[in-house]
């Protein structure tokens, strides 16, 4: 041991020479991201192992793995993290991430940048510490030095090389609660990779998994690696509700082909559950994977003296390689020589195609947000009928059966998702309607809730276009309402139709029956992609915000103004939350505020309301509280100024009403405004929410006008989508 400490020492600063002499360089070969992981699982696992500590990967599944670079170096830098990781950390888990932050094409060639992360749940540190981290010969301080040794050098010399990957590094810690090393580097993505021995994606198509696992972490993380190879995914906290699950599927007919088992887990570990599940006789056994951190000849051997058969078992950290070739062992699978390197990210126009026709209920409460889900869901062809709360939507299922599924956000006022979700289980008519919770709650233990409380699946906001359109066309099948491809909207009204907001009930923009294929979204074709009209928006991503709205600018701007007109205000919407009755209408108002950040691309904005949202959760002294109220505020108001300059909204309106005394006529021919008209009437009458912008430009053209004032009610229906309403306003209104 101590010639290893001492060769560790002479390598670091044979290194950190290298650097100071600017001697050191990079290599660019090609390589595969798997084995650079395989590596880091051999050398930094079984330490894991020996204090206990659970080691997982959290790899985006449309990475590209083929990769050009520096493997070595690459590997030398998590190595260094992974293992500081683990010298700090005496209980819990260790998580190496890593995901793609942005891809382009270049004269060399199509590159990408990575964005890694190695979290650890170990002892933290200070600020103070955390701003001298990355300087030579430094560590945290001098008790660190003699407890847990070192030279101090390693993360200089990876900082050093991260910089030489074109990248940056840092570190994300507080004491006593672990800390998180980021960095990115840029790799080139190679052309034609060497194909490898791994089965094609499409074999696995239909397969049904059931991942089991106390840890939600590896949970969460095996669950989203067996989805990006196309498996059908449900999992389960322990034996029992495995067992549970096992048997419900048998009796509704879809039972799970494979069964991925953690070993080590309370009360009832793998081995005994496997051993109930033989026991059970069921009419088809699905093959097991044990999952385990503590070694395959020690869990195998544990397993034969129990007199349970395994035949195959998986170590972790599982990697995508592992997982593969696991499945392949248990289900007795033929290999298919594919190339591995094509990212399995899924598109998502083939589901919208399959929901095109399909009749749901949306259940949110924030007006931001319905727009938002109603646009986007209308370009898929869904017909949605909007409630604005649980009970809203336990009133419209009790008297129209005539749904496909339901989406319902979990924090709304009168009754939240979770009470509406067991109320409608309890109709026997809605045992298996598909409902999906949509919120901005997306951890781990969020995820469980909602799935206590009898929702299927989890869409986590901000939207993610492609994630929700899978998630939503996995568990909704719509009726077939008409002969041949294209699903034919029923003609006949709903019992809320034409009832207006009487019942809460509110149809979306419907497809007009002769519409063939839903709209693809796609970026507005006077533009470049990413290009926008917009000011421009401090402290807002504009690609991530105009990404949720599907590269629809009209959208997006319409999102922008009705954050800035919703949440302008916050710090009054929040001192009124906190004297109202209900106890957790500070929590919801936090919890908006996160929300309709996330939608826009105001990122710190949505990251103090969350840290706000959480601390209301939690009762935290009022002192807390107020502080981060403050931070939230802080970032609202960065973003402010930005806003205040994107045109339209209830300030554009006011500078409207003072122009109006003017007087003026229409600055816009008779035959133009006819033709507006004609045109509004025709895409009221067709419920398109394309009207809103035919509206706004119309006003626009009309600003300070007595016309421009007659149209604002038209437009404030056309807001809240009663295009009835709309239109019915609009026939009031003369051209002169």
């Amino acid at each position: 041991r101590a010639g290893e400490n001492l060769l560790g020492i002479i390598n670091d600063i044979l290194d950190f020479s290298k650097i100071e002499a600017g001697k050191m360089s990079m290599e660019a070969i090609d390589f595969r991201l798997d084995d650079v992981m395989d590596h880091l699982a051999n050398l930094v696992a079984m330490k894991t192992e020996d204090k206990g500590i659970e080691l997982l990967f959290n790899i985006a599944p449309n990475i590209p793995t083929a990769l050009i670079g520096d493997p070595l170096r690459l590997g030398q830098v998590l190595i260094n993290l992974g293992n500081n990781a683990v010298k700090f950390t005496e209980k819990g888990e260790i998580i190496v991430g890593a995901e793609i932050v942005n891809q382009t094409e270049s004269e060399a060639g199509q590159e990408v940048e990575l964005h890694f992360w190695v979290h650890d749940s170990g002892i933290g540190m200070t600020p103070e510490q955390c701003g001298k981290m990355f300087q030579s010969f430094s560590q945290a301080d001098a008790s660190t030095t003699r407890k847990y040794g070192g030279t101090g050098l390693g993360l200089a010399i990876s900082k050093n090389l991260v910089e030489l990957m074109n990248g940056k590094v840092w570190v994300e810690s507080q004491a006593g609660q672990g800390s998180t090393f980021h960095f990115t580097a840029r790799f080139g993505v190679q052309t034609q990779p060497v194909a490898r021995r791994v089965f094609s994606k499409d074999e696995l198509l239909g397969v049904r998994v059931l991942v089991v696992d106390d840890n939600a972490s590896a949970r969460e993380i095996l669950s989203t690696m067996a989805k990006g190879f196309g498996l059908e995914v449900d999992s389960a906290w322990d034996g029992q509700q495995a067992l549970t699950l096992l048997s419900d599927a048998e009796t509704r007919g879809l039972p799970y082909d494979l069964v991925l088992m953690d070993w080590k887990m309370p009360v009832m570990d793998g081995v005994e559950t496997v051993k109930h599940l033989q026991d059970d006789h069921l009419a088809k056994t699905p093959a097991i994977i044990m999952v385990t951190a503590y070694g395959r000849e020690e869990a195998m051997t544990n397993a034969d003296e129990r007199g349970v058969e395994l035949r195959s078992v998986l170590t972790k950290p599982v990697t995508a390689n592992s997982l593969l070739e696991a499945i392949g062992e248990a289900l007795s699978m033929g290999v298919v020589v594919t190339d591995q390197g094509e990212t399995r990210a899924a598109g998502y126009e083939e589901a919208m195609a399959k929901l095109n026709g399909a009749r749901v209920v949306l259940a949110e409460d924030n007006e931001m947000n319905q727009e938002l889900a109603m646009e986007l869901l209308a370009q898929a062809g869904i017909e949605v009928i909007l409630a604005r709360n649980g009970q809203e939507a336990v009133d419209i299922l009790s008297k129209d059966s005539r749904f496909d599924g339901v989406l319902m956000d979990c924090q709304m006022p009168v009754m939240d998702g979770y009470t509406a979700t067991r109320e409608i289980r309890k109709m026997p008519q809605y045992k298996d309607l598909p409902i999906i919770a949509m919120t901005a709650n997306a951890m781990a233990g969020d995820k469980e809730k909602v799935m206590d409380a009898g929702m299927w699946d989890h869409i986590a906001k901000p939207l993610n276009v492609s994630d929700m359109f899978n998630t939503i066309a996995k568990w909704v099948k719509p009726a077939k309402v008409g002969a041949g491809d294209t699903a034919v909207l029923s003609t006949s009204p709903s019992p809320l139709e034409g009832e207006g907001r009487g019942e809460g009930g509110l149809r979306s923009p419907a497809v007009a029956a002769s519409t063939s294929a839903p709209l693809s979204p796609s970026p507005s074709p006077t533009r470049g992609e990413g290009s926008t009209s917009l000011p421009p928006l401090p402290g807002i991503d504009i690609k991530a915000g105009m990404a949720t709205c599907t590269n629809k600018e009209s959208l997006y701007t319409r999102m922008l103004i009705k954050f800035r007109d919703s949440q302008g205000q916050f710090a009054e919407l929040f001192a009124a939350a906190k004297t109202d009755a209900d106890p957790v209408a500070p929590t919801r108002c936090a919890h908006t505020l996160k929300g309709t950040a996330g939608n826009v691309g105001a990122k710190g904005v949505q990251a103090a309301a969350a840290d706000l949202e959480h601390a209301c959760l939690e009762g935290k002294p009022s002192a807390e509280i107020e502080a981060l109220l403050q931070t939230a505020l802080t970032e609202l108001a960065n973003v402010m100024p930005g806003l205040q300059k994107v045109p339209g909204g209830t300030q554009s309106a006011g500078a409207g009403e003072t122009a109006a005394v003017v007087n003026k006529a229409p600055a816009i021919p008779e035959a133009e405004l006819k033709a507006y008209f004609d045109k509004l009437k025709g895409l009221l009458e067709d419920s398109d929410s394309e009207a809103g912008d035919v509206l706004a430009e119309l006003m626009d053209k009309l600003a300070g006008s007595p016309l421009a004032k007659k149209l604002k009610p038209v437009a404030a229906a056309i807001e809240g989508f009663d295009f009835d309403e709309a239109l019915d306003k609009l026939k009031g209104v003369a051209l002169k």
